[in-house]
């Protein structure tokens, strides 16, 4: 008999296998010939600040599929919103004063490596001339994103991309991604964490991940900077609940960083949801 430490050992590693494996049996069956999946993004209640580093200023927000039958996205896959909803951006100036204005023409969006996540990004050097010290984006609902292609797709396919985008499967996506619904908020707050974190750790232990002190000041920066502003009581307990069984993982011995451990939440979370749309067998 197996003692009950190393039994509660296996089964987290087999959990944590399944977070970080997430397949899906729609990427078995996409045609590779076809475009990547035309998407659609999660509105948010409040904006959503930007993170200048190095030349770059950019978020990470959530993203879904509006196209079981296409290829997902391969990490750095650009794309171009469309669809009737509007990204804002909001900028504070060097003399204190803030603007909002259309996002358009302004923005890079790029996948993350799938669908469920995708990079919002502007050049600091367009912030620069913009006058503005700090920058974030508002994501209004039925904001899509098509994929951008090297050359112009057959007209059937883009003019059904552009059915998609502004059509029925987006107002259905709306519907399953709505803000106020659990898992959509979960994963809009898993993505705030994300934010505050370094994309990249040099080996080691993950400290943020070990010291459930860190972790702490983790949530509080998050609760406290009102981002959470608007999302439901059950969403944001959610995103703690997977914040608590990161550390507890870490703190068994499991090499991992926090923010590739929260990342592997939220990616689970929205494909929860996802396959549900699919399943909805609207057409798309």
């Amino acid at each position: 008999m197996q003692r009950p430490a190393l039994l509660a050992s296996h089964l987290a590693a087999a959990a944590l296998a399944a977070m970080v494996a997430m397949p899906g049996t729609a990427d078995a069956a996409a045609d590779s010939s076809m475009p990547p999946q035309v998407l659609g993004l999660v509105a948010h209640a409040t904006p959503v600040p930007l993170t200048c580093d190095g030349g770059t200023c950019e978020a990470l927000v959530s993203s879904f599929c509006l196209q079981e039958h296409r290829p997902p996205p391969g990490a750095g896959q650009l794309y171009q919103t469309a669809g009737s909803g509007d990204v804002t951006l909001l900028v504070r100036k060097s003399d204190g004063s803030t603007r909002e204005f259309s996002a358009a023409g302004l923005l890079t969006y790029e996948s993350d490596g799938h669908f469920t996540r995708t990079r919002i990004a502007m050049d600091s050097a367009r912030l620069a001339s913009l006058d503005a010290t700090e920058v974030a984006v508002r994501i209004a609902p039925m904001v899509s994103l098509v994929p951008v292609t090297d050359a112009p797709l057959p007209a059937e396919i883009a003019e059904g991309d552009t059915e998609t985008a502004y059509g029925e499967a987006r107002f259905t996506g709306a519907d399953f991604f709505h803000p106020g619904k659990t898992r959509p908020d979960a994963a809009v707050t898993l993505t705030r964490m994300i934010n505050t974190l370094p994309a990249a750790m040099s080996g080691g232990i993950d400290p943020r991940a070990v010291d459930p002190f860190k972790r702490a000041a983790l949530w509080s920066s998050v609760a406290e900077s009102g981002a959470l502003t608007g999302l439901s009581d059950a969403g944001i307990a959610r995103a703690r609940s997977e914040l608590d069984r990161c550390g507890q993982y870490a703190e068994m011995g499991f090499k991992l960083t926090l923010r590739g451990c929260l990342e592997s939440a939220h990616d689970r979370t929205m494909r929860e949801v996802n396959d549900e749309l699919w399943k909805a067998e609207v057409g798309y």
